[in-house]
């Protein structure tokens, strides 16, 4: 929606939103069973900020919670890739690069794990945050973008980097919230699965072939 309302605002464009679908199934982990540490999925490059996600929790960790943090996603040899290595290489007990992961590798991490976290702002929907939301895990994005509309709660999104901060330590703090803020994002997954990606595909379809001049083949 958030994309939408800029195609009507900036191009006069009237769309109607379909949201992506996450693929395949992730098996249910209890929350006790998972790990009490972050996941950060997708591309690493400036305008994802890991190094931002870094920081957030390298300060939660100072507020004296033992969390670690996987980032699922490729070094390349630029200066950021760089910079992401040597962070990680001076955080090493607890940042661990994990490359591109894939298949059932990317779903053991993510199933794995309690939380997730994104740095990109304004990012235009967000498939990894969908997919994190959808292995179970509670999730923190920045405030703007489609991203907002995927976790849907006003305790996981943050405006900058101490926001991101105190909000993790609530959630982190509260065992109550924690359960609260699984059985929201486990309502909303329903909107990003397969099915109803499908049937709204071919609701437009027909849509656009019942317009006058659209020849049907």
């Amino acid at each position: 929606n958030w994309t939408a309302d800029l195609m009507r605002t900036k191009l006069n464009v009237q769309v109607r939103t379909v949201y992506p679908p996450v693929a395949g199934n992730f098996p249910e982990v209890s929350f006790s069973d998972r790990e009490n540490g972050f996941v950060c999925l997708g591309r690493i490059s400036p305008e994802k900020r890991v190094d931002a996600v870094i920081d957030i929790l390298s300060q939660v960790r100072r507020r004296g919670h033992n969390v670690h943090l996987h980032l699922l996603g490729g070094l390349d040899d630029s200066p950021y890739g760089a910079t992401i290595k040597k962070l990680a290489d001076q955080n090493k007990d607890w940042v661990y690069l994990e490359g591109w992961a894939v298949g059932e590798r990317k779903k053991l991490l993510l199933v794995s794990h309690r939380y997730g976290i994104h740095g990109r702002e304004n990012e235009p929907f967000g498939i990894a945050v969908a997919e994190m939301a959808n292995a179970g895990c509670i999730v923190f994005v920045p405030n703007g973008g489609g991203q907002v509309e995927i976790v849907n709660h006003p305790a996981l999104i943050f405006k900058d980097e101490a926001d991101a901060v105190n909000k993790s330590q609530a959630v982190l703090n509260n065992s109550a919230e924690q359960e609260t803020l699984r059985a929201h994002l486990r309502q909303n997954a329903g909107r990003f699965s397969p099915q109803p990606f499908q049937a709204q595909i071919r609701q437009e379809v027909e849509a656009f072939l019942e317009r006058p001049g659209s020849a049907r083949m």
